[in-house]
Formats: structure tokens, C-alpha cells, sequence
């Protein structure tokens, strides 16, 4: 009996497994391509742990929004340190908050094994959760569960939707089915997305508003990847930015950094998931957020990000985020005449939004403000 078997054995067994991963090793990469927001932040968070262990992450991000992943990789994933040490990047044993049961205390080693067999999934379109499907052949399957008995009850629980997916989403086994997966009690999820999911909660975690835990979501990856470092480097800044502001920011920092044009499409499916906690109802929520197409199409103009940038005042962004681009040009109105009389810039309403205030700034801002309004309206006026 496997469970039964020595030491020596037992090592054996594994030198056997990876002399086996070696010699099935087939296609170089695992493509995989964007899906609902909880398995997209999965896969962020998991190149998240990635770029921390040295890897080239923007290598693996592909123009069409897939992420190739090298089957290599997951060969060198140090997992004593990335979930069992005091550093872990995601509690997996026993009773942990978030992935409740994902293993034992006693599975380790065998889950160090399933990680190092990711190198060597295939793939069978039977995921209800990323909508393909990369699974460990029955083989290597069968193998790992006679190295390591215990695995066959891991493979029975990662195999399908529940609370060790995620105890705050996932249906518990047997109860009343979740309403946020429209009543399904659970359904099939493929063992790479399985591990994938360990690490949903990262990108997270790494951008807390006023609102709750956000994570910005798109039809790319490439995008996702991008939007979601410029919103935590937003909040790292200040906390007190509102929903607005972080997407609005963020949007421009893309279309001048990352992005010279973005799709209509693109444009219309990005928004803003937010985790907060319910103190009432003592659970956890999920709330969306998006800008209104229109004003989403003028941040991701580079020509208007640049412009609003090159300003450095909060207010005209806002100005902007609100639609009130009228105001540009009152706001322009005023600039102008306190330069020519020289009077309190304070006193007015509009002026006393402004953080500099010197003639000089104000001479730049008189430049930049009617330019601002042209563009906007040559681009509104398009179809």
C-alpha cells in the first residue's frame, strides 16, 4: 500500500515522477486567456508572487491579452516558502480563513509534487471557472495518489467549486448552493485553475480603499496587469482617493505608459470589483464599479492623459471624471483674469480648488485648459 511505503521508497517514487515530468514534456507554455473577475484576479496574483520571485513577468503578458506561462516555471516554485513559512503568500492548511481545507498539515509533500506536475497539465476544455481546461493526465494523477494516498481526497475537493476554492464565495458540500454562482450548489474546475485560485486574494490586498478591497478588471490580462499596479501605486500615495479617481488615474497612466489605443470593447468591459466586509450582516459583499463609456474613452486617450497630467491639479481630473467639460473653459476664463488684475485666487470658488496658485503655473495652466477642451470635443463629436 502506498501509504505504507518506506522512506526510501517514498524517494524513489519521487525521482521517478520528475525523471517522468522530464520526458513528457511537450508544448513550452501554457496559454491562457482572460475569464470572470475571480479567476482573472487569480492569475494576477499568482504573477504577482511571481515578480517577487524574480521572475520577467511582462515577458509572459501577450498584446492579444493572454498570458503564456512556461511550463518550466512551476519546476522552480519554491512552495516551503510561497505557502508553508511565517512569510507565506497564501494560507492553504486546515482551518485558514480564506482557503478553508485547501490541504491537510499532513499533504505538503504531496502538494509540493501537484505544483511541480503543473509543468505538465493538458488541455481538456471541462472548467466551468476559466472556460478551457488544463488537467494532469489520469497517469500522472493515478501516480501522485499512489506516492501519497491523501492526495486522492485533495484531487476530490480542488476538483469542484467549493468553500476551499474560496470560503467566503464557494458553496459549502451539501448546504443551500451560493447565489453569486446563480445557485449552483458547485461545478468543474481544472487543477491549474485550482492552484490559481490560492492566489485571488493578492491583487486585493494590495489595494485597500475607503470602499474595500479592490481589483480592477479587464478583457486582458496585459491591461489587468497594469491597471491593477498603478491603482495600488495610487493608494500607496493616499487612501483617500474615492473609486473614481483610482480608475480615472489609472486609466490615464495606461493610455501614456502602456497603451497608445485601446478597443472599443476593451474600453466598455473594465470595472472595478470591490470586496468589503458587512458588519450588519456580518459577510463578506461584492460591489462593481465603472466609468461611463464616454469619459472611459477620453482617459484612455493618450493626447487628453498627457494634457490632464501635465496640469498636476486633482480638480481638472475631476472636472473631467464629472463630465463637465464646459467648466474647463470658465475655469480657463478665470485663470486668465486674475493673471491680468492680480486678485485673490482664493475668493473664488473655482480658483481656491487649484493647489498652485503662482503666476507661473497659472500662465502654463491658460495653455493647457483650451487645448484640453478642443480635444475632448473633437472626440466626443466622434462616432
Amino acid at each position: 500500500m502506498a501509504n505504507h511505503l518506506t522512506l526510501k521508497e517514498k524517494k524513489k517514487r519521487r525521482e521517478e515522477l520528475h525523471e517522468k515530468r522530464n520526458e513528457e514534456m511537450t508544448e513550452e507554455t501554457i496559454k491562457i486567456y482572460p475569464s470572470n473577475w475571480l479567476y482573472n484576479a487569480g492569475v494576477i496574483g499568482f504573477l504577482k508572487v511571481l515578480e517577487n520571485s524574480g521572475e520577467k513577468v511582462e515577458e509572459l503578458l501577450k498584446d492579444d491579452g493572454t498570458v503564456e506561462i512556461k511550463r518550466q516555471l512551476f519546476e522552480r516554485i519554491n512552495c516551503d516558502e510561497m505557502y508553508f513559512s511565517e512569510n507565506k503568500v497564501s494560507s492553504i492548511v486546515g482551518k485558514s480563513l480564506l482557503y478553508r481545507n485547501y490541504i491537510q498539515s499532513g499533504w505538503k509533500d504531496g502538494f509540493k509534487e501537484f505544483v511541480k506536475e503543473m509543468s505538465h497539465v493538458e488541455e481538456i476544455n471541462k472548467c466551468s471557472l476559466c472556460g478551457g481546461g488544463w488537467l494532469l493526465s489520469e497517469d500522472r494523477k493515478n501516480r501522485l495518489v499512489q506516492t501519497y494516498q491523501y492526495m486522492e481526497k485533495f484531487f476530490d475537493g480542488i476538483e469542484r467549486f467549493a468553500m476551499r476554492s474560496n470560503a467566503l464565495l464557494g458553496p459549502s458540500e451539501g448546504e443551500f448552493p451560493n447565489a453569486f454562482w446563480n445557485l449552483n450548489s458547485s461545478f468543474p474546475v481544472c487543477h491549474l485553475c485550482a492552484y490559481l485560485m490560492i492566489h485571488h486574494h493578492i491583487p486585493f490586498e494590495s489595494a485597500k480603499t475607503q470602499d474595500g478591497q479592490i481589483f480592477i478588471n479587464a478583457p486582458s490580462f496585459k491591461m489587468m496587469w497594469y491597471l491593477n499596479k498603478y491603482a495600488s501605486e495610487i493608494l500607496n500615495k493616499r487612501r483617500s482617493y474615492q473609486l473614481k479617481q483610482i480608475l480615472g488615474i489609472s486609466f490615464m497612466e495606461l493610455a501614456q505608459k502602456v497603451f497608445t489605443t485601446i478597443s472599443v470593447w476593451s474600453m466598455m468591459n473594465i470595472e472595478m470589483v470591490i470586496e468589503s466586509y458587512n458588519k450588519v450582516k456580518k459577510k463578506m459583499e461584492i460591489d462593481y464599479y465603472s466609468l461611463p463609456y464616454n469619459i472611459s474613452r477620453l482617459l484612455l486617450n493618450k493626447n487628453i492623459a498627457s494634457l490632464i497630467s501635465e496640469t498636476k491639479e486633482d480638480y481638472i481630473l475631476e472636472i473631467v471624471l464629472n463630465g463637465r467639460f464646459d467648466s474647463l473653459l470658465t475655469l480657463n476664463h478665470k485663470v486668465i483674469r486674475y493673471i491680468v488684475t492680480n486678485s485673490d485666487p482664493d475668493k473664488d470658488k473655482s480658483l481656491s480648488r487649484l493647489k498652485r496658485k503662482d503666476n507661473q503655473n497659472l500662465k502654463n495652466l491658460s495653455q493647457i485648459l483650451p487645448e484640453l477642451y478642443v480635444k475632448i470635443d473633437s472626440i466626443l463629436k466622434e462616432r
